[in-house]
């Protein structure tokens, strides 16, 4: 009984920390380039300052590069960067799991991340050699 009792707390404490779906796909740059073409629009962010936006979040962030402007929200549509931006809620952004984000930027080692806008409105991150893609949209597919 005892161990039945401790399988089952460990199997629900791995839904919890593995319920979530991951959101983005993390490519080599070069790689990148050949299926999502080249960089029409690219927005540099301090990869400690994204590093910091990361922990303001829980499980996902959102991008969106308008006119040139980044604004970021967090999991709940919540403007994070920057804090003075003015967002509707018809707004389109695309979010990715914060665990590819942390991965990718521990993987690129930057000190600098860009977030990017390809061929036919697609919204990269890179750092380094390393970009990230395939975000959701926010909305129609919005998570709380």
């Amino acid at each position: 009984m005892k161990k039945s009792f401790f399988f089952l707390i460990f199997i629900l404490a791995g839904v919890g920390i593995y319920g979530q779906n991951i959101v983005g796909k993390i490519h080599v740059s070069a790689e990148a380039d050949g299926l999502y073409g080249p960089v029409s629009v690219s927005v540099p962010i301090e990869t400690s300052a994204l590093s910091d936006l990361l922990k303001a979040t829980d499980g996902y962030i959102m991008f969106r590069v308008d006119k040139g402007n980044l604004t970021i929200l967090d999991n709940k549509r919540t403007i994070i960067y920057p804090k003075n931006a003015e967002v509707n809620d018809s707004d389109l952004f695309r979010y990715f799991s914060v665990s590819l984000v942390s991965k990718l930027i521990a993987g690129g080692q930057a000190s600098v991340t860009t977030v990017e806008l390809r061929n036919y409105g697609i919204l990269t991150l890179t750092n380094g050699q390393y970009t990230l893609e395939f975000g959701s949209f926010c909305p129609p597919d919005c998570i709380n």
